[in-house]
């Protein structure tokens, strides 16, 4: 038989010679699993009456407990440690004629904490489905369903594997919704199961208008949730601060509560009101006043505690920023922090919101916390802290911190430094002198790099005090070029996806980010860029993710899907794939700052009205 009558399915080759008619095939050719999962081969021989096959797993007969293991019915059993493997049928009838499936297992435990871990790192190193070589392969990958909702998500999908949940143990995809709803899917059913929904409306409590705030287009629709949550997997716990509005008064409350993962019911001392209240630096109080304030960034969990992060609607009405610190356990509230107590220094409060797009605040290994502000003054004499990057310790007390000499500038013009999100990098990419470091970008579309045991404080002349400064992209009279995504890292590689620009990669190394680029997408992103994450196997295999959500429907954007695309991480010229290739695979309507959940074979999508689920198709 000629290589041209070769049978395929999906992934799996047959290899037939022109001295026998029999054909081997193994359905599904392709297949992601988790460590706890099992999966089902099924082969079929022709051209024999015999149809019996044997089966192997890398080579090995029946398998081994490092590779996992196959009965004679083709049940596959993975093994406790993620990777990928190859199965085999061989037929009895004719020995030399096979046929190959790919199965990888995933060892994640979870997507806990928005961009992966409290570092902000935005990569998952426990990825051995997506693999370039897969991406690149027409047909292999593509939209599997989606998923209605109840409203916009902001939030980025949460993800927990093997949770014992429904009766039986499942992988979990947990999503959050304007809508003041947090759902429980199934990640893997095309039924779209959901295993709980949890609505904090009821009788008198409703979202939060639109129009109650004095900012209507910062968010399409009510407010809800806003912050991606946060999950404490040993203690069963999903946190999430919900905003509401409670007729009777009328008042506009947070509340923080804590959910169980496996009933999404209220665990003890669950919910909490959020107040806080500090002591202004003339005299007097300054109370939160939660109409004046959004909860946007992502929600970090350290130290045994829930930090929830406050900034504002738009920078209008009476806005600060904020920082609060609530025990894990009995929600009772430990710490909080102004970025600037100042009541009268402008006409809109101490200013210096935390917006922080697509990511939250970050932590080291130390427990320090670490937070960006936007626009406001800066005086550290009364401790206002505008366009300041502020490392806080455990209980939230200011131990250094990092603003550029051109604060005045920034603040005048509008050019948050804290538009983006704080990175805390990996000590393998320092150097003696500085081994602990972080990385910002700012609307100026610099990438700041800061000495973590030195921030660097303030210089009012000569040069800022930072490790490095680089430029990413030129500023353009009359177009926008900063940065509102938050840096993602990979090896001695740093990605940046700033707004009109191209995706860009950087060799870093020795605490220092090379001038130039190592490699550059061909697609370019407008506002408000892109949050990028990496999936890998560890050191190989990496892929870049990027969604393109300038169609947001807001602020006079239009209205229209996201573009979820995947690049090889190592030259980001090779777009491996595009959900706008094939309509198909055409996504929900875009929300801007999302940021995309990869996890065991699966990507995991965010929109307006759904969630959309990528992976491998059979």
């Amino acid at each position: 038989v000629s290589a041209a009558d070769a049978t395929r399915s999906g992934s799996a080759a047959v290899t037939i010679t022109a001295a026998t008619s029999v054909a081997v095939s193994v359905k599904p050719g392709r297949n992601a699993i988790t460590k706890g999962q099992t999966q089902q081969f099924t082969a079929t021989v022709t051209g024999s009456a015999n149809t019996t096959v044997t089966w192997s797993v890398d080579g090995v007969s029946g398998g081994s407990v490092s590779v996992g293991t196959i009965n004679a019915s083709g049940l596959y059993t993975p093994p406790g440690t993620g990777g990928a493997h190859t199965v085999t049928a061989t037929s009895v009838a004719a020995p030399a004629q096979k046929a190959n499936a790919s199965v990888a297992v995933s060892d994640l435990a979870g997507v806990l904490t928005q961009r992966y871990d409290a570092a902000r790192t935005g990569q998952n190193l426990k990825e051995y489905a997506l693999t370039p070589a897969t991406l690149a392969t027409p047909g292999a990958f593509g939209k599997l369903f989606s998923c209605a909702v109840d409203g916009v998500t902001y939030a980025q999908p949460l993800y927990v594997a093997n949770l014992a949940i429904g009766g039986g143990t499942h992988n979990v995809v947990f999503v959050a919704t304007e809508n003041d709803s947090v759902y429980a899917f199934d990640a893997d059913s095309s039924a779209c199961t959901v295993y709980w929904k949890k609505s904090f409306l009821g009788a008198g409590v409703t979202t939060v208008p639109n129009g109650d705030q004095a900012e209507p287009n910062d968010i399409p629709g009510d407010f809800g949730i806003t912050g991606t949550p946060v999950i404490d997997l040993a203690g069963g716990a999903l946190y999430v601060v919900a905003n509401t509005k409670e007729i009777a008064g009328p008042s506009w409350p947070y509340k923080l509560h804590a959910l169980s993962l496996a009933t999404g019911a209220d665990l003890a001392n669950s919910p909490t009101t959020i107040a806080a209240s500090v002591v202004a630096t003339n005299g007097g109080n300054i109370d939160f006043k939660s109409l004046d304030h959004l909860q946007r960034p992502g929600l970090l969990l350290a130290n045994d505690t829930v930090y929830v992060v406050f900034g504002s609607h738009g920078d209008t009405s009476f806005y600060y920023g904020w920082v609060m610190g609530y025990d894990k356990t009995s929600l009772a509230q430990t710490s909080v922090f102004n970025t600037s107590p100042n009541p009268t220094i402008s006409g809109k409060g101490g200013e210096t919101a935390i917006w922080m797009s697509g990511a939250g605040p970050a932590a080291d290994s130390s427990g320090n916390v670490f937070v960006a502000t936007g626009n406001g003054v800066f005086d550290s004499n009364i401790n206002a802290y505008g366009d300041t990057v502020l490392k806080l310790s455990s209980s939230l007390g200011v131990s250094d911190y990092f603003t550029p000499s051109n604060q005045d500038s920034l603040n005048t013009k509008d050019f948050d430094l804290g538009a983006g999100g704080v990175l805390v990098l990996p000590d393998a990419v320092g150097s003696t002198a500085h081994p602990h470091l972080a990385v910002l970008g700012d609307k100026e579309s610099k990438l700041f790099l800061m000495d973590r045991d030195a921030m660097g404080t303030y210089a009012s002349t000569g040069s800022d005090r930072n490790v490095q400064t680089l430029a990413v992209n030129a500023i353009v009279p009359g177009v926008f070029t900063g940065i509102f995504s938050t840096p993602s890292i990979w090896g001695n590689t740093l990605y940046i996806g700033a707004t009109n620009d191209n995706l860009k990669a950087y060799s870093i190394s020795n605490a220092s980010i090379a001038s130039s680029p190592s490699s550059t997408s061909s697609d370019t992103y407008t506002f408000p860029g892109s949050n990028t994450v990496v999936s890998a196997s560890g050191s190989t295999g990496g892929v870049l993710w990027a969604i393109d959500t300038n169609k947001s429907g807001t602020n006079g954007r239009a209205n229209g899907p996201f573009v979820l695309r995947a690049y090889d991480a190592t030259k980001l010229a090779t777009r491996l794939w595009s959900s706008n290739t094939i309509g198909s695979d055409a996504g929900g309507n875009a929300v801007k700052f999302t940021v995309p959940t990869v996890a065991n074979g699966k990507v995991y999508v965010p929109g307006q009205t759904q969630l959309t689920v990528y992976g491998l198709l059979p």
